[in-house]
């Protein structure tokens, strides 16, 4: 399977003529997940070609406008499109009430949607269960900004390891299902009573390709816990590292300690995002990359496919 990153608004603190407000998707050949939902989003997605019906999941990182204004009007739409397949939303402390107080006052219509709340506390972890269309599983952590943030980490499965077919042939394995049993991690019985591990045939499991979004935030442990050797870290740069101390009063982090940051995680590729209007994405892409090679700055709807990027160089 493919995981492909596609960045859906790319902007801070509002949208611009070529930047829209914060979103991403993460999608699989199956189905998909929203990071973020800032104005814009819902159109931004349909435009990428990813279809609202196959939406597992909406992560909203804190309750800034720019990251959770698009999700009323989201909603809204596959309640009229008369979707009845549970969306779940995950969100900071407060997203709850949020969407309760709207629609309180009649600006939420849902109608029969099914809309599953995950409102998350303390230290994050798994959040098991999201991925029904798509697969992808899902943890978070907390980052440090001016109010209740968090992170996620969304992920492909692990894998069974590559099965070593003449061994298994050579211990009495016939041709046929029970080599597919092996393959798949299920132990076996042969028809002479013996039972075999499928663990002895296997090769090392497989890890599955993972993408860290980390944003809003001051450079903290949390990033680096999510970031861990992912295929792709998503982190925000507002600013360029000559304006380090407005980063530090609005609780963002600069292009160079992002860069740091995918360094110390020993992620594979760092994808910048959450651009100051102010900035120039490519110009921050390359202070990044002073520290951390493999950098790229997000552009609003042209996706990365961390197949073709994963052991090649960063793609420009």
């Amino acid at each position: 399977m493919q995981l492909q990153v596609t960045p859906l608004g790319t902007s801070a603190g509002r949208p611009t003529l070529v930047r829209g407000a914060s979103a991403l998707a993460i999608s699989t050949a199956t189905g998909w997940m929203m990071c973020d939902c800032g104005e814009g989003a819902q159109t931004a997605a349909q435009r990428a070609g990813l279809s609202l019906a196959r939406l597992d999941a909406v992560l909203i990182t804190h309750l800034h406008g720019d990251h959770f204004n698009g999700l009323p009007g989201l909603l809204g739409s596959l309640g009229l499109d008369g979707r009845e397949r549970t969306l779940t939303v995950a969100g900071p402390p407060g997203i709850h009430e949020a969407l309760q107080t709207l629609a309180r006052v009649g600006a939420l219509g849902i109608g029969p949607l099914d809309l599953k709340l995950l409102e998350l506390s303390g230290d994050g972890g798994e959040l098991p269960g999201l991925g029904v269309e798509s697969g992808l599983q899902v943890s978070c952590a907390p980052l440090s900004h001016r109010i209740a943030t968090y992170g996620y980490r969304v992920s492909l499965p692990d894998r069974a390891g590559t099965l070593d077919v003449q061994k298994a042939l050579a211990a009495g394995v016939p041709s046929g299902p029970l080599l597919g049993h092996l393959k798949s991690g299920r132990s076996i019985r042969l028809a002479d009573g013996r039972e075999l591990s499928a663990q002895d045939f296997l090769g090392p499991t497989q890890k599955g390709m993972a993408v860290a979004y980390t944003l809003d935030t001051v450079p903290c442990e949390g990033a680096k816990r999510l970031g861990r050797e992912a295929d792709l870290l998503v982190h925000e740069a507002t600013y360029e590292h000559a304006r380090q101390e407005l980063a530090r009063l609005r609780g963002h982090t600069t292009a160079l300690e992002a860069g740091e940051i995918a360094r110390d995680a020993q992620a594979k590729r760092l994808l910048l995002t959450h651009f100051s209007p102010s900035v120039r994405g490519e110009e921050l892409a390359e202070e990044a990359s002073r520290v951390f090679a493999g950098t790229i700055a997000a552009r609003d709807g042209e996706p990365v496919v961390l197949e073709s990027v994963r052991g090649s160089p960063a793609p420009t």
